[in-house]
């Protein structure tokens, strides 16, 4: 076992819950497994836990009993529990007592469970380096006080700095973009609904024109922030470079090519132990002489509503990235399309949004029902009234995905 990787430990009643853990991070971290809270102290005797993950419902011991046997001995470690919403009331009494550092909720999803689980290590390093401070301020006879805003600062410093770095990525994630002034002459009526989780966005749109046709697709890349701006840069210059080296413009021909630019830069083979990196695309060919639309998707649909009524054209169920079937082309949908008909291309972070009383997300229905009920506005009205909609869906949640819907009135 590497003994640089950090020692964390779960706990767990269901054995299938442990090996989905341990297969999923164990080559991030030195994960250690208990089935009880009982097995677990065993485990505390022995390893230097920095981070504990507890389920809560567990027999015999709950999670929340199990960590209030945790503090006196090891106050330092980080403590984390997983529940179901049912739960809730329980974990934030818990919280709020200082008894647990954050709760996740079920299923938890690898990405999310992994930036709180290194933010949690991140604590904990900090408590250590506090409590050896403490200690060397004694011996030094200095003033724990001082020591701490010095390093206060330092941290500040350090943030500053970041979040500068990140605030200019953005500036040159958003100079890649489209600029607005070609979908006024390419796409006259129009709106562009943007909304980032972070800084800088995995989702984005692309528009370019080919002879007499007009492409214009909406991604979204794996995960956000800044690896999802990572793949957004990747997947415009490809999309770019793929249209201008193209003689005859085919939906489905420019993703069978994006998917073979990303497998190629990204190095993917299809091993087990490497990352999925990648992205959803509704990507459409406008003919405007022909009144003709080529649409082809990766898992992202196209929502078209012609004189009231809402129809759904859906993507192949595979993605812009390895896929056991690489050599399966991505399939072409032709609609002849009329004056005044809309279209949207939307990545999932609208539908996907947690809100309202019970903290559920937002759905696809309540999405294609509100789109149905504006589509008649202006197209910068509809962007406002979903803007308006989603703050208020959200409230005091937190947004958990990057947002970009793209509507276009023909």
């Amino acid at each position: 076992m590497n003994k640089t990787l950090p020692p964390i430990l779960y706990v767990d009643d269901e054995e299938d819950n442990l090996v989905v853990f341990n297969s999923t991070f164990r080559r991030d971290y030195e994960v250690h497994l208990a089935l009880s809270g009982k097995e677990g102290l065993e485990i505390m005797k022995k390893i230097p836990i920095q981070l504990i993950i507890t389920d809560q419902r567990m027999p015999e011991m709950t999670g929340i009993q199990f960590l209030e046997k945790v503090i006196p001995e090891y106050p330092n470690c980080i403590r984390m529990i997983l529940t179901g919403f049912s739960d809730i009331e329980a974990i934030i009494q818990a919280i709020n007592t200082g008894r647990v550092y954050r709760y996740i909720t079920k299923p938890w999803n690898k990405n999310e469970l992994k930036i709180n689980i290194d933010k949690g290590l991140e604590t904990f390093k900090l408590k250590e380096q506090n409590r050896k401070l403490i200690e060397d301020l004694k011996e030094a006879n200095m003033t724990l006080e001082q020591k701490v805003i010095e390093r206060t600062h330092k941290i500040e410093f350090q943030n500053e700095e970041i979040t500068a770095s990140i605030q200019y990525a953005s500036r040159i994630q958003k100079a890649l973009l489209p600029p607005e002034k070609e979908f006024i002459k390419l796409l006259p009526s129009f709106f562009i609904l943007s909304k980032p989780k972070d800084i800088v966005s995995g989702d984005y749109y692309w528009l370019a024109q080919k002879d007499d046709k007009i492409i214009v697709a909406v991604a979204d890349c794996t995960g956000h922030g800044v690896p999802g701006a990572f793949m957004s840069i990747l997947g415009l210059s490809f999309l770019n470079e793929i249209v201008n080296k193209t003689v005859i413009i085919r939906a489905n021909e420019i993703l069978n090519q994006l998917r073979g630019q990303i497998i190629k830069s990204l190095h993917q083979t299809g091993k087990k132990d490497e990352a999925k990196d990648g992205l959803e695309i509704a990507l459409c060919v406008i003919d405007y002489d022909r009144k003709k639309l080529q649409y082809s998707g990766a898992f992202r649909p196209l929502l078209l509503i012609r004189k009231n009524v809402l129809k759904e054209y859906k993507g192949d169920s595979m993605p812009i990235g390895f896929y056991e079937y690489n050599d399966k082309s991505f399939s072409t949908t032709e609609v002849q399309y009329m004056e005044d008909d809309i279209i949207y291309l939307y990545s999932d972070g609208y539908i996907d949004q947690l809100g309202g009383n019970d903290r559920k997300t937002f759905k696809s229905e309540n999405f294609k029902k509100l789109l149905t009920d504006i589509h008649k506005l202006p197209m910068q009205n509809q962007k406002k009234i979903l803007e308006k909609k989603f703050e208020e869906w959200k409230g005091k949640n937190d947004q958990i995905d990057d947002i970009m819907i793209l509507g276009i009135k023909m």
